[in-house]
């Protein structure tokens, strides 16, 4: 199988799409080879599943970790050196690595594209940077995945209540079955050597179902001349123990589990019989890792414990509280520090020897609704459907501000006068925060906007303009904030706003009610009504040359060319015939030669306009493009997705 959706950037151009009307002179059109763009940093940790971050076993400043679909692979010290694994097409569910750190696992949620929502396993070539092979016969999700100790078996259990092992190196399905309950967690124990010294040596897996834990032992028989399985049930209490198991490892004879309890469970491996549960957070115990004899513990509720001792006697040597749920803990491989990523989609940097937290990246949790820059390159602002804003330093991907609300955050302006960044929320709020470091606590003021919710928000040192689900355009006071005209032209909710460069009492919208309508504040009244007979609007975006005309990209891959003084497109780009595109955001670069969209199927289409022509499809988001932006000094694109991600592209050209 291919790479899915979220292979590298690729540069292949489109063919020429079908163009009517574009032709324009550029500055800097003549004698300049196309621009490219190329992926230089993906934000999008998410915290959304348990344990999918993981030290590299001996590369000890190397962390792989999962953003939707894509694997990446960073420096901790040095956020700019990232490479990326891409071979799923829905979100990366649980990640593995070998002990020797040549191969790394993957499994999925179940793929969208695929019938009975299969959710492959990928096996890496970690050296390589490529995929080694894929196994299938799970569906719906993948839960667990993990190497034997030697790396040569491969154990992983899905959402469809299979179990499978495979031989890593033939492929060949050692064990596969149909269990009752879905296998929540499946972990190996030591290598047992042979005691006939033969070849063939044992191994030991033990795996928690909602009721029961078993310890298999997997042998060769010489007779079949292949590895089978045998199987025995750990013994409870008499009273039984009801108990869902998160996370575990083998320990010295020992098996210990985390619980969704919140306590750790201790089965001795000799004897097969529960030893104790130890109360050790709130929230459930989410994650185990060890470094040396040290057992650290991640819990529900933002715990994080270190903890030594032996079968049911453990000291606690050290604790923290992050501020969100812990749902993946990892050991670097000199055991200095951990990784602790967080629900909050926030992963931190812990010292082993204390437990002190600094924060190493902060990322959305949800779908990225839009991307703001203000007059500077170094800093862009972006808002989530989980009402998180982020005002991000692109020297470092560490957030300068981050505010939190209740309601979907819709869209954020970065203001050019008083240093605020401007959001629409689903609550029909408009809220003003402040750009200063650390600042987010609470708005500076709010606004009730719109009932249903606001769609956009722009703003100029004279007013503010916004749009709503009610399918208003509201223009309001920008120091009183009174509100001084609204306009109801639209039949469908607001789905983007422009202030025109050249007039700045003129500002236009669109919908996807197929119209695009200019108002004149000074007139207060609108000026002009465009109708697309098939086009529903979806972003807009303005010429710097050939009268300055307004851009609209729509669903139906068009992205049209509009002059004030005409009813009718004064231009079209369309995508090659058949390509059936559905495209979500427009934007002219600063310079006015290139134009950028973005589109359902998840890529960003790169368009010169001095030919008229695609020349880049970039591939990298897991889910379709909401909002693309481009930085003023036109170095970097910024997209944003429905699969919660944030990538920074570099552009140059050449």
């Amino acid at each position: 199988q291919e790479a899915a959706p979220g292979a590298a950037p690729s540069g292949r151009p489109r063919g020429h799409p079908r163009v009517h009307g574009c032709g324009a002179r550029v500055a800097g059109g003549e004698g300049t080879m196309a621009g490219m763009a190329e992926l230089e940093h993906f934000c999008g940790y998410g915290g959304k599943h348990l344990n999918t971050v993981r030290y590299h076993p001996l590369q000890a400043e190397t962390l792989i970790y999962t953003a939707a679909a894509t694997i990446i692979v960073e420096d901790v010290n040095d956020p700019h050196k990232q490479e990326f694994l891409h071979g799923h097409d829905n979100e990366v569910s649980a990640l593995d690595i070998s002990a020797n750190g040549k191969l790394v696992a993957s499994g999925q949620l179940g793929s969208p594209g695929r019938k009975g929502a299969v959710a492959p396993v990928v096996v890496w070539d970690f050296d390589n940077r490529q995929k080694y092979t894929e196994f299938g016969g799970l569906s719906h999700s993948v839960l667990c995945v993990k190497f034997s100790a030697d790396g040569r078996f491969l154990v992983a259990t899905g959402g469809n209540q299979m179990i499978f092992v495979w031989d890593v190196s033939t492929a060949e399905v050692v064990y596969s079955r149909r269990t009752e309950s879905p296998c929540s967690l499946a972990v190996w124990g030591p290598i047992l050597e042979n005691p006939s010294g033969g070849r063939y040596p044992s191994y030991q897996l033990c795996t928690t179902y909602d009721s029961q834990v078993l310890v298999h032992v997997m042998s060769f028989d010489i007779k079949s001349m292949c590895y089978s399985l045998s199987s025995d049930a750990v013994q409870f209490p008499p009273s039984g123990l009801q108990r869902k198991h998160i996370c575990g490892l083998v320990k010295d004879g020992f098996l210990l589990t985390g619980t969704s309890a919140g306590d750790m469970c201790i089965f001795s491996l000799q004897s097969k019989v529960f030893r104790a549960a130890l109360p050790v957070c709130n929230n459930g115990v989410t994650s185990l890792t060890q470094a040396g004899d040290v057992l650290y513990a991640g819990g529900g509720d933002g715990r994080i414990k270190a903890l030594h001792g032996h079968d049911a006697h453990w000291d606690v040597l050290a604790e923290n509280v992050l501020e969100s749920g812990v749902v993946a803990l990892t050991a670097s491989s000199d055991g200095a520090e951990l990784v602790a990523g967080c629900r909050n989609g926030k992963l931190f940097r812990l010292l082993s020897s204390d437990l002190t937290a600094t924060l190493q990246a902060a990322t959305h949790t949800d779908e990225v609704t839009s991307v703001a820059f203000g007059a500077s390159s170094d800093c862009v602002c972006t808002a989530s459907k989980a009402g998180e804003v982020f005002l991000l330093d692109l020297s470092d991907y560490m957030p300068i501000m981050a505010a939190a609300g209740k309601s979907s955050a819709r869209s954020v302006v970065l203001t050019m006068t008083t240093g605020e960044i401007l959001a629409g929320y689903d609550d029909g709020q408009l809220r003003a925060w402040s750009m200063q470091r650390g600042s987010g606590a609470r708005p500076l003021w709010e606004l009730q906007a719109h009932r249903g919710g606001v769609t956009v928000v722009r703003e100029t040192p004279d007013f503010i303009v916004t749009g709503g689900n009610d399918c208003a355009v509201r223009f309001w006071h920008r120091t009183t904030r009174e509100l001084l005209a609204t306009f109801t032209n639209h039949r469908k909710p607001v789905a983007d706003l422009l202030v025109d460069q050249a007039v700045p009492h003129h500002v236009h919208s669109g919908s996807e009610d197929k119209l695009v309508v200019t108002y004149d504040l000074k007139l207060n009244k609108p000026l002009v009504q465009h109708f697309t007979q098939h086009s529903n609007i979806t972003g807009l975006s303005q010429r710097k040359d050939r009268d300055k005309e307004v851009v609209s990209s729509s669903l139906d891959g068009k992205i049209l060319f509009w002059d004030v003084d005409y009813a009718d497109p004064r231009g079209c780009i369309e995508g090659p015939p058949g390509s059936m595109l559905r495209l979500r955001c427009v934007e002219v670069s600063p310079s006015g030669r290139y134009i950028v969209a973005g589109a359902e199927d998840a890529r960003l289409y790169i368009f010169d306009l001095s030919s008229c022509s695609c020349i880049q499809e970039c591939e990298g988001h897991s889910g379709g493009v909401t909002h693309v932006r481009w930085s003023p000094d036109q170095k970097q694109i910024v997209s944003a997705g429905k699969d919660g991600c944030v990538i920074i592209w570099n552009f140059f050209e050449m």
